[in-house]
């Protein structure tokens, strides 16, 4: 028995010293047949990543690697295509989309701009010869031109900013076309990161917003745990030219506890905004009482979403105008509502028709409750 024992030990022992050296000499390769790159940048910056990739011993060129997405890809449109997990790498460019990332179940691989500071800041901005100094020369006459809903420097941290404040609001924009409205003085004010904006002489700073988390490079939950440790080590080993080209590097994980707060303060803000009619109001006035809905049962049901109250931290609520005339109560936690395409947030879903699937109505106190479980539960169909 004795020997039994000392054989078992030895064989142990020798596992674990041979391990290492048949790992160095024949490393693990990935399971995945194909990897699918998500950018909201130039492809050209992502092409010697993919030759790289592509050559790595434990990747192969037997692998596909195609790269999805450009400069022009609607931040919102690369938030859906993380919930469908289409992306297998995803660079997401923006912090906003990778809090999306992350409530999607996507993995932190890589920081992007590590060559900046981890936490940056977001500007307001004129023209250089502009008569407006500060936020408290801002009329409700002036236009700003400002990014999308899942932009953090040119909308989440500048809508926070502008707290009180009515103006006119041209948004959906990226940074250089912002610059360009403003130059051409077809924006009085306009939101970017600050990075973008400091160093432009034709340009003045009349903000400057608190700090804010870097972006990060995401892996998504579809691939195996072990094919997720291979690429990230793919990834931070790949030469320093190829790293700086593709906008990536080594560093832990950003802290977006503060920007996730910041979000929810501004979604408060701007709750009451109809961003498709100026001038726009960032803040909420006094709001009507609401009315009590009549009661019924369906598992279908269509409607227009009116209203948005967030419940706490965790949890959003949103009225909807049913086409049967019947009002109702979206409860979901906001986890869920990250993952259904089209509902980047509360504010982008004000407006739009909708659709709830299997969830029967639950009447409490006078209120048609419904309660969305899961993603596929809320369908956003478009504007009305």
């Amino acid at each position: 028995m004795k020997i039994i024992v000392r054989l078992v030990l030895l064989a142990f022992v020798i596992y674990l010293l041979i391990t290492p050296i048949f790992r160095f000499f024949f490393p693990p390769t990935i399971q995945a047949s194909s990897l699918t790159i998500g950018i909201l940048w130039k492809p050209s910056e992502y092409q010697k990543l993919t030759t790289y990739l592509r050559s790595h011993s434990q990747i192969g060129n037997k692998v596909q690697i195609v790269i999805d997405g450009d400069e022009s890809l609607p931040y919102e449109e690369a938030r859906t295509r993380m919930i469908n997990k289409e992306w297998d790498i995803a660079f997401t460019l923006s912090p906003i989309l990778s809090i999306a990332a992350k409530n999607n179940d996507y993995h932190y691989a890589a920081t992007m701009f590590p060559n900046n500071p981890p936490y940056y800041q977001a500007t307001l901005f004129t023209k250089s010869n502009s008569s407006i100094k500060s936020l408290s020369n801002l009329k409700p006459t002036n236009t700003i031109a400002m990014g999308d809903f899942n932009s953090a420097s040119s909308f989440y941290v500048a809508a926070y900013d502008l707290f009180g404040k009515t103006l006119r609001v041209d948004m959906g924009h990226k940074s250089s076309k912002i610059k360009e409205l403003v130059k051409t003085e077809k924006a009085d004010v306009g939101a970017a990161a600050y990075e973008a904006v400091k160093d432009d002489k034709d340009l003045k700073i009349i903000h400057l917003s608190r700090k804010i988390p870097g972006a990060g490079v995401y892996l998504s939950p579809k691939l195996s745990g072990s094919d997720r440790e291979i690429i990230t080590k793919v990834l931070l080993d790949a030469p320093p030219e190829i790293k700086k080209q593709a906008n990536y590097g080594s560093a832990k994980e950003p802290d977006y506890s503060q920007l996730i707060k910041i979000s929810y303060k501004a979604e408060d803000v701007l709750r009451c905004a109809n961003f498709q009619k100026n001038p726009v109001n960032f803040y909420c006035p006094p709001s009507a009482p609401p009315s009590t809905p009549p009661t019924g049962d369906t598992s279908e049901i269509l409607g227009q979403i009116n209203g948005w109250t967030k419940v706490n931290d965790e949890t959003e609520s949103f009225k909807l105008s049913g086409k049967d005339n019947k009002a109702y109560e979206i409860i979901i936690p906001r986890k869920t509502l990250d993952q259904v395409p089209g509902a980047s947030n509360a504010i982008s879903l004000q407006g739009k028709q909708v659709k709830i699937i299997n969830v029967i109505p639950q009447k409490q106190g006078g209120i048609l409750k419904l309660r969305i479980a899961q993603p596929n539960q809320l369908i956003v169909l478009g504007n009305d």
